[in-house]
């Protein structure tokens, strides 16, 4: 179960990785008018994020403390 968990949370960091590069190469910068243009690539890329290390820690956390 551990290993799912910590392959879930791989997964969630490229797909967060992904996200940011993709903010970074196609948005974020200000227009002719002076208003910041950006997507929804920025916040879900830092909610991916979170969210991969949150089940990284905690796949590693159920392999520290099982039972032998």
């Amino acid at each position: 179960m551990a290993f799912k968990i910590q392959m879930a949370g791989i997964a969630a960091l490229v797909a967060s990785a992904i996200s940011l590069l993709l903010e970074n190469i196609f948005y974020g910068y200000v227009d002719a008018e002076g208003v910041l243009q950006e997507s929804l690539f920025l916040p879900i890329g830092f909610l991916l994020l979170a969210l991969g290390a949150a089940l990284v820690a905690v796949g590693l956390a159920v392999r520290l403390f099982r039972p032998a």
